[in-house]
């Protein structure tokens, strides 16, 4: 469980879910290798940290039951970094990122992001299989 000291306060993000409707699923698709299923857009105000975690693809495996490729997801920064942003994965601290680079992770990474500046931080999440 959390210490005492995460609460709603500092671990907030804004989420929007986009549909094939709204973005093209197929082109970012191909362009990542993945069979897309979802996309997001996540937006971490200053002072927020989404806490060390693994991604579980409970929905996927709810939804998917009988699929057996490699779930993924990738985490693609929308703008160049700023002072006080970052992800941390396995041991390492990404930082000093340009708009599109990205990180691309399965549910055996622990993974943890978090704003710690004075901007807020904007993210799209791709989730799917391996194709």
């Amino acid at each position: 469980s959390l210490p005492e000291s995460y609460h709603e306060d500092n671990t907030r993000i804004q989420q929007i879910w986009w549909e094939p409707s709204d973005i093209d699923y197929e082109t970012i698709g191909e362009q990542l290798d993945i069979d897309v299923k979802t996309i997001s857009a996540i937006l971490q105000p200053p002072g927020n940290t989404v806490t060390l975690h693994r991604d579980t693809f409970f929905k996927f495996k709810t939804l998917y039951p009988d699929d057996d490729r490699l779930k993924v997801r990738a985490n693609i920064f929308l703008e160049d970094w700023k002072v006080g942003h970052f992800v941390q994965h396995d041991d390492a601290v990404f930082t000093h990122w340009s708009a599109g680079d990205g990180y691309i992770w399965d549910e055996d990474i622990l993974h943890l992001g978090a704003n710690a500046g004075m901007q807020d931080k904007y993210t799209l999440q791709v989730s799917g299989f391996v194709s």
